[in-house]
């Protein structure tokens, strides 16, 4: 039987859901399953404004709009990243400036930020890789010195914190994916989280196609007219319900994830005698999005992934280097060695809260058997 990279986790009440969405065109009027998702995600995120939107990417190109991001602009990024992460920014004029990652955590690494930083620069976007942490602390004190935005990429990071505090809820921004490959599904759909409430009103316009619609619907205006720019970035109400059902069940979802994360730091750890890095023991306990193994080299990560393929278990290798794309090279040659060795390194294991153990075991045979050949 064919070993998924991924699948979407669905409870028996999904449908039920479904058919009380339908059952009532005021429940599509009134957003009945967006509003119960946001009245569960401000559990974790109570001090922060909360957008759901069709996408993370949709919520990076609203803040691109409420920062007023522009031709000549400079945003400062990991290139091991998702190419929403610039592209949200490059719509409307930005230049991204790439930085190596770490080798420790393959996030972006802080010691080399600020030689990059220019009269140009508008803000940092920090990618919290695999859901953890750089050194936020830091980041936030050198934004201040230098007046810049930090904007939280929590693509990866639901259900993730740092010092206590969510990710995405420790910058000026921050955006977190409901996509079907995340942790939480809406199978599309995405967060903004805004912790800079002089920014609420403009980012409710944004969202609601530049009207002051909010307004209308807490009685504080009779009607609701075109007052900024914007556009259409609501979630799907469909998309909602799917969210909903995952937001009831996540702590079955996330903790299942986890185990199954344990599972294969267990089982793999004779890898590291032939080479093989696993991830470090200290994020294990919070490791809950995806499972990495690096390998020695490019033509080693290869044959792995060829060696579990022909064995029906999925497995990927992860980003491109954006600075290595056809865009981005038109914003010049740089040179970031670990973010290269890293990308051709990198191999994903399937990791999902569908997977039984026997299934878990049956991929850390097979990996077990390639690194001891």
């Amino acid at each position: 039987m064919k070993v998924k990279f991924n699948d979407i986790f669905k409870s028996i009440n999904y449908l039920n859901y479904v058919e009380d969405l339908f059952s009532d065109y005021d429940h599509f009027r009134s957003k009945k399953y967006s509003l119960l998702s946001l009245e569960l995600l401000r559990k974790r995120f109570p001090a922060s404004g909360l957008w759901l939107t069709h996408s993370a990417t949709g919520a990076l190109e609203m803040i691109a709009k409420a920062i007023k991001i522009q031709a000549g602009d400079e945003i400062i990024m990991s290139s091991f990243t998702f190419v929403s992460t610039a592209n949200a920014f490059v719509n409307y004029g930005a230049k991204p400036v790439f930085v190596d990652i770490s080798e420790e955590d393959f996030n972006i690494d802080i010691r080399k930020i600020e030689d990059k930083i220019t009269k140009n620069t508008k803000a940092i976007v920090i990618t919290h890789y695999g859901g953890h942490a750089t050194d936020l602390e830091f980041l936030k004190q050198l934004c201040k010195k230098y007046q810049l935005f930090l904007i939280e990429d929590a693509a990866m990071a639901y259900g993730n914190s740092y010092q206590g505090e969510q990710l995405g809820s420790i910058g000026d921004f921050g955006v977190i994916s409901f996509d079907i490959t995340k942790q939480i599904s809406a199978v599309q759909g995405g967060l903004l989280i805004c912790n800079r409430p002089e920014f609420q009103d403009t980012l409710d316009h944004i969202y609601h196609i530049g009207t002051n619609r909010t307004q209308f619907m807490q009685q504080s205006k009779p009607y609701y007219e075109w007052v900024n720019v914007g556009s259409k970035y609501q979630m799907n109400e469909l998309n909602a319900v799917a969210l909903y059902d995952n937001l009831l069940n996540e702590e079955e979802i996330l903790s299942r994830r986890n185990a199954i994360s344990t599972l294969y730091y267990d089982g793999l750890q004779s890898l590291k005698e032939k080479g093989i890095n696993l991830i470090s023991a200290e994020k294990l306990a919070a490791n809950i999005h995806l499972f990495y193994l690096l390998l020695p080299t490019a033509g080693e990560r290869n044959e792995l992934i060829a060696h579990l393929n022909e064995r029906g278990i999925e497995a990927l290798f992860h980003y491109i280097p954006l600075h290595n794309s056809e865009m981005g090279r038109t914003f010049g040659e740089q040179d970031l060695p670990v973010t290269e060795s890293v990308s051709e390194r990198l191999v994903r294991l399937p990791l999902h809260v569908n997977l039984e153990d026997e299934t878990v075991l049956r991929v850390i045979r097979e990996v077990n058997l390639f690194g001891n050949e």
